[in-house]
């Protein structure tokens, strides 16, 4: 039995004795009200915890009405191997369109062999025979509130329908939802944190009075309320933080459960160097650059302003790569001066396997990210080998679990041009991108994507047996 199950079902008994020293500390960071590691919910799922007991006196918790008779105890006790009716909700369901699509995606493909999956999407690209493709109506693109708002209404809908999901798995705003993962910041955040009394009276008459941010502020606050049965899973330590003292969610239903990324075999050297020969023939890229990447659809906050004032204080055999929609051109198009555009390569958004191999082709990833939850992109180059430069954890939230000039080099500030420009020489010394490369995938391997969907399954069963367990201790 997972021991996630075990401390739900210990605080819902109050008399239960986990006699485990795992079961112990679990319940130790529950009367701390920390929530749950991810040991804890990866847990033993092939059987029941070892000297766990259910008490068999009455209980007045909340969802037992009575004295547990042995049908309960015989399912508490029974390892849940039960497939799930899941739908998961993402107005773009794409692994190219973003980070926060990516890891939808990918966290579907991997659990599609063990549950029945049902995306409502406004666009989505079919990824597995597996899952079930419900369109939601896109009547308009512009306003992007009430586009929103409709597919909040219509999820709700659709998903109370004879349906009868087990999980509803919610990636998008909408109230919809008993497992909601945060991907960004949330704008509540961003419009009171900090802000004085005076200064939140002002904010607030802004939002009354602007159609726009009223309707995401009162999703957002529907979205993050605390109920019954409700899990927030947050992509980074910063957000889950943030969710917790700024937002108020239950620290005892939030978890965090990072992106994953799949890694690249192990090459020697020589060997890597030689598919970095070959992939620059057939991908195009100069053989004798130096090649650095970067990657984004938000060319202001992935900051590539910045990459580009840093290459114009590089020799000229360093160029830049450019992937991904990199909006709006008119942001960053009047910094290429003289003979710069020579220097610069548009890729424009790439399908996975190219962006996969722009990793192996290129010589270093520079992310100096004004705004990233995570960074996706910085965990798929070092699962690549590729070396990276981002920015620090106050900007992008992989950087917290990163160690400087050991996996990856950290810029104290992504708006300084010249700092970029000298680690990047710093990077692509022989000694210092050999110990990034070799570090970086090291690292990469324990995010791998299988370990994260496990943590995920381990959510969803948790609250299907949760509701076993009520469902059951009600007919009693």
């Amino acid at each position: 039995m997972n021991v996630a199950f075990i401390k739900a079902i210990s605080e819902m008994l109050g008399k239960s004795k986990p006699k485990s020293s795992e079961a112990l500390a679990s319940q130790e960071s529950a009367r701390k009200g920390q929530p749950l590691s991810e040991e804890e919910l990866l847990g033993k799922r092939s059987g029941a915890e070892p000297g766990f007991e259910l008490d068999r006196a009455g209980v007045s918790s909340p969802g037992f009405k009575g004295i547990l008779n042995k049908e309960i105890k015989s399912t508490l006790a029974t390892p849940f191997n039960k497939r799930l009716k899941i739908a998961v909700l993402h107005r773009n369901f794409d692994p190219t369109a973003g980070g926060a699509e990516h890891y939808a995606v990918a966290l579907v493909e991997e659990l599609a062999h063990l549950h029945e999956f049902h995306v409502f999407a406004q666009r989505a690209v079919p990824s597995s025979p597996q899952v079930t493709y419900h369109h939601v109506p896109h009547l308009f693109v512009r306003p992007r509130w009430l586009n929103q708002l409709l597919y909040a209404c219509y999820c709700a809908w659709a998903t109370r329908k004879s349906m009868a999901f087990d999980i509803v798995h919610s990636h998008e705003n909408t109230w919809t939802g008993n497992v909601q993962t945060v991907h960004v910041m949330p704008l509540t955040h961003n419009l009171f944190a900090g802000k004085s009394t005076a200064q939140k009276m002002i904010q607030w008459l802004k939002v009354c009075l602007s159609p726009r941010l009223l309707t995401y502020v009162v999703l957002e606050k529907r979205r993050l309320s605390n109920k019954p049965g409700r899990w927030f899973i947050a992509v980074s330590g910063q957000l889950n933080k943030l969710l917790e003292y700024s937002m108020g969610c239950n620290a005892k239903a939030l978890i965090t459960i990072p992106p994953g990324v799949h890694v690249k075999e192990t090459l020697s050297p020589g060997a890597r160097a030689l598919r970095k020969i070959q992939l620059r023939e057939r991908l195009g890229l100069p053989e004798h650059a130096r090649c650095l990447l970067w990657i984004g659809h938000d060319a202001q906050k992935k900051g590539l302003d910045i990459a580009l004032n840093a290459l114009a204080l590089l020799p000229s055999d360093y160029v830049l790569i450019i992937a991904g929609a990199a909006k709006p051109r008119e942001f960053w198009a009047p910094l290429i001066r003289n003979k710069m555009s020579e220097r610069i390569l548009e890729k424009g958004t790439v399908k996975a396997d190219e962006l996969s191999q722009l990793y192996e082709a290129c010589d270093l990833l520079i992310h100096p990210t004004k705004e990233d939850t995570f960074g996706m992109v910085v965990l798929e180059a070092m699962g690549c080998a590729l070396p990276v430069i981002v920015s620090g954890a106050q900007y992008c939230g992989i950087s917290a679990e990163l160690r400087d000039h050991e996996t990856a080099l950290i810029l104290a500030s992504p708006e300084d041009p010249v700092e970029l420009a000298g680690k990047v020489v710093l990077a692509l010394q022989g000694p210092m991108a050999d110990q990034l490369s070799t570090n970086g995938q090291e690292w990469a391997k324990t995010q791998d994507w299988g370990r994260m969907a496990e943590l995920q399954n381990t959510v969803y069963t948790h609250i299907a047996f949760t509701k076993t367990a009520s469902r059951l201790a009600s007919k009693v």
